[in-house]
């Protein structure tokens, strides 16, 4: 009987292991982790998506460097002015696009700013006229955690125009993006300017793995060319400015190939000559574009194979164009995980109009300790 139970012990013992093993080499599994968030707006609802901002920047304890392309969300405002209250105003630096800085229609915010002692840089605070847009739209609080994505803190972001967010708590994020400010903040390079980082591009958070770039040093359009040209089944797609013909002739190519190509584009951006949305449309692929004139669909997310274990996604401020490529201060954030593509796949469908999916968020309860 003793040798029985050890050899079932025995057993066992092996079975842990080896779901210990599958899950280790296996990049994408459903592992959800409270060290990445995601957010999405509604419009007209934000479902909080500036309040969300606003509470992480309350959260600083010591330090908020911030680069948003355009700001006047009056919650986000207040809440770097209370964080340079609490803090002090040298702890607190902003990063913003001089044409917004220079814009009356955003004057009153940016001199409540000052007026708190916040100083803000713009990408021609060197004297020149900038080498392009200022696009970025990140927060890093403490060196510890990051918020980037799509979401410009203005009341058009918040309210009219669909938008993304998210959180990377995670030192190594936090390390690039404040490498990446200091080049512009600090040495006052921007755009074109600024060196490629040596930090190490690729890391984990929890059990997640996660890349992380920026342009134009990173070449981030050749980047996403890439996961387009290795997806196997799914390629969903939600985007604002869409005209560069590498990324449009990868989605062909995955679509000829048998791929399942669908995307949605801004209505704005789709009227131009050189429209992506244009040119896949008259190839008969399943890209739409929105119709709601309130809003600007201001997302810029691609997710692949949602259904495989070898689902991403990738989000950020960066639009398929050779400015946001070669000019452009701009960020990605890479997630390998089915978990975090099916979230973003659930919102491509509610904006493209496909069926939605049941979100896998199981396997966590695996490897998660028991609380005691």
């Amino acid at each position: 009987m003793l040798s029985f139970f050890n050899k079932r012990n025995t057993i066992l013992f092996y079975f842990i292991v080896a779901i210990f093993i599958s899950l280790s080499f296996n990049s994408s599994y459903a592992a959800r982790t409270d060290n990445i968030k995601v957010f999405f707006n509604d419009p007209p609802d934000t479902k909080n998506i500036d309040i969300e901002l606003a509470n992480f920047i309350d959260s600083a304890k010591v330090c908020v460097i911030a680069h948003f392309y355009q700001i006047n969300r009056q919650c986000v405002v207040n809440a770097l002015i209370n964080a340079a209250k609490r803090l002090g105003p040298k702890n607190i630096k902003l990063i913003t696009d001089n044409k917004y800085y220079k814009n009356k229609k955003y004057l009153s915010t940016y001199s409540r700013l000052e007026s708190a002692g916040i100083v803000i840089r713009t990408d021609q605070s060197d004297g020149s006229k900038g080498t392009g847009e200022s696009h970025n739209k990140f927060c890093v609080v403490d060196s510890k955690k990051v918020w980037t994505g799509s979401y410009n803190p203005t009341d058009n972001n918040s309210v009219n125009d669909y938008n993304n967010a998210l959180i990377l708590n995670s030192t190594d994020a936090a390390i690039l993006y404040s490498e990446e400010f200091s080049n512009m903040y600090d040495k006052l390079l921007f755009g074109s300017n600024k060196p490629r980082l040596k930090n190490n591009h690729k890391f984990t958070i929890d059990s997640v793995e996660v890349e992380v770039y920026f342009s134009p040093a990173d070449n981030v359009n050749g980047i996403i060319c890439d996961y387009i040209l290795k997806a196997k089944s799914f390629i969903s797609f939600v985007i604002f400015a869409f005209t560069y013909d590498e990324i449009e002739n990868a989605l062909f190519s995955k679509h000829s190939l048998g791929v399942n190509v669908r995307g949605m584009c801004d209505d704005l951006s789709a009227g131009g000559k050189s429209s992506g949305y244009t040119a896949l449309v008259s190839k008969k692929m399943n890209v739409k574009k929105d119709s709601n004139s309130r809003s600007q669909l201001h997302d810029k997310f691609i997710v692949f194979d949602h259904e495989s274990n070898t689902a991403a996604v990738i989000t950020g401020s960066h639009n398929y164009t050779k400015a946001a490529n070669t000019k452009n201060d701009e960020n990605i954030v890479i997630i390998h995980d089915k978990y975090y593509s099916q979230l973003y796949y659930n919102e491509f469908a509610k904006i493209y109009g496909a069926k939605q999916i049941k979100i896998e968020d199981n396997l966590l309860n695996i490897i998660t300790p028991i609380k005691k």
